[in-house]
Formats: C-alpha cells, structure tokens, sequence
C-alpha cells in the first residue's frame, strides 16, 4: 500500500501578524465562571477579574488567525486598578466601532448607545483593530496584541459585518458561577 502525499498542501507557517497590521477580527469571550453572569475570569491568586477574549481575523492575507488578550477590569492593587482603565477605554471603543458612534459624541444617543446589560452582548462582536507585537517575557515567545480598536472618526474605520448568534450562553455560565467567600475572594483561595 502506497500513500501519496504529492497533492497534500505545504505546511503552514504560524509567524507572527506583522506589527501594525489593519484587520477585521471576531471577537469570543472565554467565559470564567466568574463576576457578573460568569463571563469574567478572576485571576490564580483571586485578586483580579477580567474578561479573557480570544480574536480571529474574518478576512484578507491572516484570516482564521488568532490572538488572545485578557482585559482586566478590577483588582486590589493600584496597577490593576490602573489595568482596568485602560481595559474599560478599550472595550467602550469596540461598542463605538460595532454601534457607529464617535468617541466624541456626548449626545444622550450616542451615550445610550455606549450602555450594555451584560458583558455577555460583547460575546461575538466583530470590529476593524491594529495588531501588535507584545515581547515575550519569563520564557515565552512574543504574541501579537491588540493595539487600537478603529472607531468611526479614524479615516481606516470600515463597519463590519456582525453574525447574529445562535446561543445565550449566560444561563449556562451563570449555573457554573464559582462560589466567593465573604472576602470577594473564590473559597478556594481562602
């Protein structure tokens, strides 16, 4: 028996998303079990939350790649408090991208626009960023990142096509919602 593998592709190279890159990504969050509807993951020590998202580029020369980026949104320490700013400010320019609005606008639309009920409705967002390269430390190879999410008063801001989605996850998250004790903290890390 012979296999041949003429006809097979040539193997893929996984290098980095050159830095500076403009592409439209697709945007998963990687529920925790924790925080509001358990769409945030509390960090190994229990001292921070945040929502862990996973980004696949939709289309042109680096579609189906991936990147991963954790957007801390509170913590104990000044630095995650500081974290969970410039987290937020990223976040509030995906909803500015998705909904069309510039982040100049103050109207009571434009400020209402900006309100969501659940982490759950940034589950599965699609939107124009710049890619970047973080340095990898302690042992790891560099990653890319997101660098800035296009909102509409950028010249490159294009609206993305956004998928309807097929399931609510939240009932199902919320059931798994890791218990806390009296300190804010998961029991298990008491």
């Amino acid at each position: 028996m012979s296999i041949d593998f003429n006809e097979a592709p040539e193997q893929r190279s996984f290098d980095l998303i050159p830095d500076g890159t403009l592409c439209n990504v697709h945007m998963t969050i990687r529920p925790g079990n924790a925080g509001d509807g358990g769409w945030l993951k509390r960090s190994k020590n229990g001292e921070s939350e945040g929502l862990d998202c996973e980004f696949v580029v939709v289309d042109g020369k680096y579609a189906k790649r991936k990147f991963w980026t954790l957007f801390t949104l509170g913590g104990v320490t000044p630095g995650q408090q500081e974290a969970g700013g410039y987290s937020l400010g990223k976040l509030r320019a995906m909803i500015e991208s998705v909904r069309g609005i510039r982040p100049d606008d103050d109207s009571q639309e434009a400020r209402e626009k900006r309100k969501i009920s659940s982490f759950g409705e940034l589950d599965g967002l699609r939107f124009p960023v710049i890619v970047g390269i973080e340095k990898g430390k302690d042992g790891y190879k560099d990653k890319n990142t997101l660098v800035e999410v296009i909102t509409p008063d950028k010249k490159s801001w294009v609206k993305v096509e956004q998928i309807k989605q097929t399931t609510a996850p939240t009932a199902a998250i919320a059931s798994q919602a890791v218990p806390t004790s009296t300190g804010g903290r998961p029991a298990w890390a008491s």
